[in-house]
């Protein structure tokens, strides 16, 4: 089988019905995914575990590490189970929600205390912002509305209330539930909804086993993220820009620029942040994207983002595979043009650390002497961010000793992580790092390589660089 092409920019699909059929996850991941992700809010967990399954299965099939991002649903209210499916709304209509409903009449909540929270007044966005109504009566634990813009709903389609003061925090008892799951799945990346200040991150993490090597990123999709954004940039360990509910918080016409300021957030801190929603809505159904949608792409990319994902693309699309490959695509042509490519040239932290200082000369010189890759051996997660976060222009192959550290490094841009045992062991790693390199048609043979590893075996900091031949 091929070994996917290497790219720069990462690749998560969300995982679901449309990526069951055989062959579709081994498909995925020829072409090109990087992180698969599980969207707790909906399917159930032996659905989930069986796809974790069918994931590790092919990523080792194919020799290609890939993580698993398991999506917590968060404070986040949906509609229950509709008769049929699907309902149209249309403008002028009054519609009643409830916690029990039926297709005429009420349409179902699944969870009442939303519904106690509401008043008249309110507005209600359902299907990602497409529906609105505002809420005319109030009589828990029924409330009474008008549709304003008509459009269609769906069974688990979200209800947001973005004047509402809904009084509850991450983690949710149910979160809890879903969190507890996806740990005994080892899942590498945990994604924090509805996340609107630092505390919430602090409050996840008490739920982890001691020793749990679980990685959080937390999704901006709320007006109070945006303002809190420093301070929960700097405790999450990875960022989502989630635009679909950002969208619906916030005024639609900042998004570009709330992307652009989160990206560099995020950029400047050395977190990986994830660009999400609506990458190639249109696929979903079509077999081809809309133009707007592979500039949408390309232009995440030159903001700075470490990983693009798609969602209903890939777990109810039509098209699943074709939609990986597209994205592929655009990704390489995208970071052929030499604007991508930073080299160090990024804002520095005033940090006195060694390591920032390795991973910034690292960049510059191998820009400098025609370097085929930077090679890094590497105990922990900060370490490989750090040297990441200058954007060298090659490859930046960071080996490790744990299988699970490498799968979860796989979602910082510029990385390609390899499981090593050997250790410190200098030639080991270069042997390594030469022959994944040669078989991509990176490197050829005896190119120079940058080498960055503990002058002391016993030592797992960084602190010594080295010009190898590979």
């Amino acid at each position: 089988m091929r070994l996917p092409d290497w790219h720069r920019t990462k690749i998560i699909c969300t995982l679901g019905p449309a990526t069951d059929a055989d062959g579709v996850v081994e498909g995925l991941v020829s072409a090109g995914m990087d992180l698969a992700r599980i969207n707790l809010s909906h399917g159930s967990h032996g659905d989930h575990a069986r796809r974790i399954a069918a994931v590790r299965q092919a990523a080792e099939r194919i020799g290609q590490p890939i993580a698993i991002l398991a999506d917590l649903p968060g404070p986040k209210f949906r509609l229950d189970t509709l008769a049929k499916g699907v309902h149209e709304l249309r403008a002028g209509a009054t519609v009643i929600l409830g916690p029990d409903g039926d297709a005429m009449h009420v349409l179902p909540v699944r969870d009442p205390r939303f519904l106690v929270a509401l008043k008249v007044g309110d507005r209600l966005y359902l299907a990602d912002g497409a529906v609105e109504m505002v809420v005319t009566a109030s009589s828990p634990p029924q409330v009474t509305c008008q549709v304003l813009i008509g459009g269609e709903v769906r069974s688990g389609s979200g209800i947001h209330a973005p004047e509402a003061d809904l009084g509850i925090s991450v983690p949710t008892a149910d979160d809890r539930r879903h969190l507890s799951f996806a740990l005994e799945q080892s899942v590498e990346w945990i994604g924090v909804s509805f996340v609107q200040n630092a505390e919430d991150l602090a409050r996840i993490r008490t739920c982890f086993p001691i020793g749990c090597g679980a990685l959080l990123m937390a999704k901006i999709e709320k007006r109070r993220a945006i303002d809190e954004l420093e301070a929960i940039v700097a405790s999450a360990d990875g960022i989502m820009v989630a635009r679909g509910d950002l969208g619906v918080e916030t005024d639609i016409a900042e998004i570009p620029l709330l992307q652009k300021r989160i990206i560099a957030a995020a950029n400047a801190r050395g977190r990986p942040v994830v660009t999400a929603t609506q990458m190639l809505e249109s696929m979903v159904q079509n077999e081809h994207p809309t133009r707007a949608e592979v500039t949408d792409i390309a232009n995440a990319i030159l903001d700075g983002t470490d990983a693009v994902m798609l969602s209903a693309e890939t777990a109810v699309g039509a098209h699943p595979v074709s939609a990986v490959e597209i994205l592929s695509r655009v990704i390489t042509a995208t970071e052929a043009q030499p604007s991508v490519i930073r080299n160090g040239d990024i804002a520095d932290r005033g940090s006195a650390d060694v390591t920032d200082a390795l991973g910034l000369v690292a960049s510059q010189l191998a820009a400098r002497v025609g370097a085929a890759a930077i090679i890094a051996v590497v105990h922990d997660f900060a370490t490989a961010a750090t040297i990441a976060r200058f954007r060298p222009g090659v490859p930046l192959v960071v080996l490790s000793e744990s299988q699970s550290l490498a799968r979860s490094l796989i979602a910082i841009r510029g990385i390609a992580p390899l499981y090593s045992a050997s250790g410190n062991d200098a030639a080991h790693c270069v042997d390594g790092a030469g022959r994944w390199l040669r078989a991509r048609g990176l490197c050829r043979s005896g190119a120079t390589g940058i080498l960055l590893l503990a002058a002391h075996p016993c030592d797992r900091k960084l602190d010594s660089l080295q010009i190898v031949s590979l």
